[in-house]
């Protein structure tokens, strides 16, 4: 994504327009102009394309070969986004479309809408976009943006502040003000299989083959159908043993098994968009997940509303000895008590191996980023709380221990109503006041015992007096 200056004035906007179109179409080009200004036209000739002016704002075949590119502008752009994409794909199939767009869903547009500001903005927004090209068949190629303003509305800053976040936070969409784009054509996008699990198994550079064979296992042997699992690995990584494994362990279970490949900073964002399934999961490749505990998560997301589901989880201490291969020394629960907290998902990122996610309750929520996974539970529960299966832990978490998602902390605002905000800290007021308690039943219950021994009797009492005079500060 390229970013726009804000202040650029029409004069530069219309040079990175005419730059945009003229760097997609090559000599010799099929051009559809639809709407499209006559200096465009004349451009495209000059470059020796073949230009097909239409006034817009519908866009129709004509005779001759089909397009290769599509510009759009003005009337045209909504028209043909909104109502005459799927004919586009189907009678144009290798087209390129190029236009630009005033976002309508833009967090300055929907904030004056809302406090009377300004009136409702007319058109598409980048958001409404975005999905009516995934269902045609279409991704962005190349996108240019100029970001939003931050002011445009007499709110108390911190307010203003507040909203906006939270918009950024569910849609980064609505951080944009305006855009050019370019949509190419794209099979793999679609929307996704209602209740199908995609397995993201993500394969790291050094995985070791035994951990992953084991994952591999885990997975064949899990209850939960339809089932579709997703070998992510950045290019380079070996999956030939891998591959080996899925073909001998499709015996055991019925699922479907692809390979994503992609740079490892775009690793998770590809696996994501290839993923097909309305429920989504994410598991390092050297994690373990016992038979039933998809079967569970799904359940009790189709039982209730919430977006995602949260299962308890061990970490797995490893140990090794001289010349021997490395051997699970103990499974250590996740400490998250009867009661999950954000506070749980901000210390042990690790959890993230633990969840399942509804794609249809988030909305345009974006699950991966480029900084990987590690920020996603915390994410998810600023916003969405989830579903909590508190029984017994129902997978491993084999992988090294993770430092906390404290750089999200700062950046990310929670949603929550305040009645559970009340809730939490008379919670923690009480748990306060019993531990104190507790601690002063353990003294007084060691004077008792103490007490026919004069000189141990007196310095422990003077010890006594000293923690509960520091506790009661």
């Amino acid at each position: 994504m390229n970013a726009l200056s804000e202040e650029a004035p029409p004069s530069a906007a219309s040079e990175r327009w005419m730059a945009l179109v003229l760097s997609r179409a090559r000599a010799g080009a099929v051009v559809s102009l639809v709407g499209a200004s006559p200096a465009v036209a004349e451009a495209l000739r000059a470059r020796g394309c073949s230009v097909r002016e239409l006034p817009g704002p519908e866009w129709k075949r004509g005779r001759g070969p089909a397009p290769t590119l599509v510009v759009l502008e003005g009337a045209a752009v909504e028209r043909v986004l909104e109502d005459g994409l799927e004919a586009l794909r189907r009678e144009a199939p290798g087209a390129e479309l190029v236009f630009g767009l005033r976002n309508a869903g833009s967090a300055r547009a929907l904030m004056g809408a809302l406090t009377g500001e300004a009136p409702v903005r007319a058109g598409l927004s980048e958001q409404r976009m975005l999905r009516r090209l995934a269902e045609a068949g279409y991704r962005v190629a190349h996108r240019e943006v100029v970001p939003c303003a931050s002011g445009g509305t007499a709110l108390a800053e911190d307010t203003a502040q507040a909203l906006r976040a939270v918009l950024a936070q569910l849609s980064p969409s609505t951080q944009v003000e305006e855009g050019l784009y370019v949509a190419v054509p794209d099979e793999s996008v679609r929307a996704p299989v209602a209740g199908l699990l995609s397995v993201v198994v993500t394969v790291e550079p050094g995985t070791r083959d035994a951990a992953l064979d084991e994952t591999l296992f885990a997975l064949a042997c899990q209850e939960q159908q339809p089932l579709e699992l997703l070998l992510a690995a950045p290019e380079g990584v070996d999956l030939s043993g891998a591959e080996a494994a899925l073909e001998r362990y499709g015996r055991l279970g019925s699922f479907q098994a692809r390979t994503v490949r992609a740079p490892a900073a775009a690793l998770y964002a590809e696996a994501v968009r290839e993923a097909r399934g309305q429920y989504l999961a994410f598991v390092d490749a050297r994690c373990v997940v016992y038979p039933r505990h998809y079967v569970e998560l799904v359940r009790a997301l189709q039982t209730g509303r919430e977006a995602w589901a949260l299962a308890r989880a061990f970490r797995t201490e490893w140990a090794s000895g001289e010349g021997t291969p490395p051997y699970v020394r103990a499974k250590v629960p996740f400490p998250l008590g009867d009661r999950l907290e954000v506070e749980h998902l901000v210390a042990h990122p690790e959890l993230v191996h633990a969840m399942v996610i509804d794609r249809q309750r988030i909305g345009p929520f974006p699950v991966a980023m480029e900084t990987g996974l590690g920020e996603l539970p915390a994410r998810l529960g600023a916003l969405f709380p989830p579903v909590f299966v508190a029984g017994i832990a129902s997978c491993e978490v084999r992988g090294p221990r993770e430092s906390p998602a404290v750089a999200v902390a700062p950046g990310t605002w929670l949603v929550r109503p305040l009645e559970s905000w009340v809730d939490a800290v008379a919670r923690i007021r009480n748990e306060t006041l019993q531990a104190r308690e507790f601690r002063h039943r353990v003294v007084d219950a060691l004077n008792a015992r103490v007490h026919g021994i004069p000189w141990v009797h007196g310095t422990l009492k003077a010890l006594a007096n000293r923690i509960k005079s520091g506790s009661g500060r």
